[in-house]
């Protein structure tokens, strides 16, 4: 349902959220998310563009967070990268008899606004808060005590 750039774009984001602070280049957000790096760079542009990213140049240049983790859905970041939640406002096989929704297509837009609705209520520091013990793109930490 999701595309592979906004699967991408949620990497980067939550990345970013992670290390929180200054800016990071794009090859260490590439190495750390698995995104092919060429790619990851038109992910991070049309991030800044849509203002979820700042970015800076130079020596010590990079991508940051333009806003709080809480303030960043991810909603915000899907529509970014231009993957809206796909609604049936119609009959998708325009039949003239339905003027409405049949059963199937209603149940389907139904789950999709559910869908929708879940992600514009769900930060970016609501998944890094999550408290299952796996942190999001993190390897898990063991200590060898013996």
């Amino acid at each position: 349902m999701l595309t592979l750039t906004s699967e991408y774009a949620l990497r980067a984001v939550v990345h970013l959220a992670q290390v929180g602070g200054g800016p990071v280049t794009a090859p260490f957000i590439a190495e750390r998310t698995k995104v092919p790096a060429g790619y990851l760079q038109k992910i991070l542009r049309t991030l800044s563009r849509a203002g979820i990213l700042d970015s800076q140049r130079g020596v010590g240049g990079g991508f940051l967070l333009a806003r709080k983790p809480s303030e960043i859905t991810v909603l915000d970041v899907l529509s970014a990268s231009d993957d809206s939640i796909p609604r049936i406002r119609k009959c998708p096989l325009d039949i003239p008899d339905h003027v409405r929704l049949c059963a199937l297509h209603r149940l389907l837009d139904e789950q999709l606004a559910n869908l929708e609705r879940v992600f514009a209520a769900t930060s970016i520091a609501d998944i890094l808060n999550e408290e299952d013990g796996i942190r999001p793109l993190c390897q898990k930490l063991t200590t060898n005590l013996t």
